[in-house]
Order: C-alpha cells, then structure tokens, then sequence
C-alpha cells in the first residue's frame, strides 16, 4: 500500500496558493519522497488564469480592481476560474503511483474518480460530460465553467468545477476546484465574453446536495474516498522548510508580480529557492 501525504492548508492568499502549488512539484522527487495531495482554501476571492490566457482579453479588470477582486496567473492550462467559496485540491506523483495512462485527457478519468466517488458518499450521481450521447465539445470561453470537456464532472447536466494538469516528465501535477455555493454576480462582473446560461448550466456541491456543505465535511470525504479509490495510506503533513521557502520565493518573485501575471515573464528565480 502506498503513502501519500495528505496537507490541508491554512487559508493563505491567491499568489501564495499558486507559489505553493508550484514549489511542491518543484521539489518533488520520485525516488526520495512521497507523492502528495493538498486540500486549500481562498483567503480572499480571487480569479486565476490559464497559463495561456491574456487577461486584458479575459477579464474585467476595472470591475475587478472597483470591487477588491485579484487574479493571479496559474502554471496550469485551461480558462478563468473565479474562486471563493469552494474546496481546492491538488496533488504531485508519477505517472506510476497511480498507474496513469500516457494520455492527459484519458489520465482525468483515472484521477478524478476519487471526486466522484465522494459525490456518490454525498448521495449524488456524477457522469463525465463525454460518457453521454448529447456531449459537445464547449466553444472556448474566458470563464472555465463555461466550456465542456470530454472528462468534466456533471451532475442532473451541469458541470460541477473544474481541473486542470500539468506534466514534467514522469511527474504529474493536478489541481482543480470545486465550488462550495456559486456567486454568479461577481462571475459575471470578472470575465469578459459569453458565459453563456452559467444559473442553469453549472451547479454547487451545496446545491447539487441540498444543503450547505463546508470546507471540512467536504475535504473529509475526498480524503477517504482518495485513500479508498487508489488505496492508499494517508499521513497527515505539512510544508517541509524548504517547500516553504521556496513558496515564499515564487510568491515574490513569480506570483506576484505584474510581469508574470500580465506577460508570462518570470525572472531572477534561479539566485533563490534551489
């Protein structure tokens, strides 16, 4: 049975979520440490951006800056995400530690069945977009919840979050979120271009059960039904010193900054943190 630390993070802000997201695949090593899954919050509501995506295209950065709002740039893919009220989850591992396939697409459904088997402990029926005959593949948007991919989560024909993944070799990272309660409101005040129907084409967790589900009920299932799909041990962890530091050197040097989150730029990160 393989271990796998587990770490539920303090509620930190948006720059130092993405920092510590990133110093964890950094430092990882196959052979000398064990894969990891984290569970975090938001401190503050935030918006991050696909690696790719061009803010002053994707969002409404006035309304953003009137209301408090920030962005950060992720180093992951895929589109805008507004992030509040929800669980975030991500892990670092080899294509080994859970027998992943070659593919990133077909490797989604083999991570994100532990999200659905949780579901299915709330009492919910989960399917992925593609496994039904009606799927069609979503235009691109600004705001993630907006598209359709083959792998989504739905639930009753709604998309319930998000993920996305990065590769370095053998070595896998994923993260995704899964709101909490929805704001539509502040959705459509932060992304610029069609959202399309978001009231009647995405859905909560709270509302898909309900009722209100909080940040620890819900990271608790997800923690057992991860050790139960992938059989795994769990030990309970926390940042190592040098994770830490080297997080806090992506959060000023990297995430930060106006060069990485507006241009993609990063630099003078090779002086500090390794």
């Amino acid at each position: 049975m393989k271990t796998w630390r587990v770490i539920v993070s303090p509620d930190i802000d948006p720059y130092m979520n993405m920092a510590v997201d990133e110093a964890l695949l950094q430092t990882y090593n196959v052979n000398k440490q064990m894969p990891v899954l984290r569970f975090y919050r938001w401190k503050i509501p935030a918006v991050s951006i696909g690696v790719s995506q061009k803010p002053l295209e994707a969002l409404n950065l006035a309304s953003m800056r009137a209301r408090n709002i920030v962005f950060v740039r992720r180093m992951t893919g895929g589109e805008g995400i507004y992030h509040d009220a929800e669980i975030t989850y991500s892990m670092v591992c080899s294509k080994q530690d859970l027998e992943l396939p070659d593919s990133v697409r077909k490797s989604f459904r083999v991570i994100t069945n532990f999200i659905l088997d949780a579901y299915r402990e709330f009492g919910l029926k989960p399917y992925y977009a593609g496994d039904t005959q009606e799927y069609l593949h979503g235009r691109a948007a600004s705001f993630c919840y907006s598209t359709r991919e083959h792998f989504d989560v739905m639930i009753d024909g709604k998309k319930l979050g998000g993920n996305a993944q990065k590769r370095k070799g053998d070595i896998i990272f994923q993260h995704g979120a899964i709101p909490l309660r929805l704001n539509f409101p502040a959705i459509k005040r932060c992304f610029k271009g069609k959202l399309g129907d978001i009231e009647n084409n995405i859905i909560s967790l709270s509302q898909a059960c309900g009722k209100e589900i909080n940040f620890d009920a819900g990271v608790n299932k997800l923690k057992k039904s991860f050790a139960r799909v992938f059989s795994i041990k769990a030990l309970k962890s926390f940042l190592s010193e040098y994770e830490l530091d080297l997080a806090h050197t992506l959060h000023r040097k990297k995430y930060k900054t106006e060069d990485w989150n507006y241009f993609r730029l990063c630099r003078n990160m090779k002086k500090e943190g390794g």
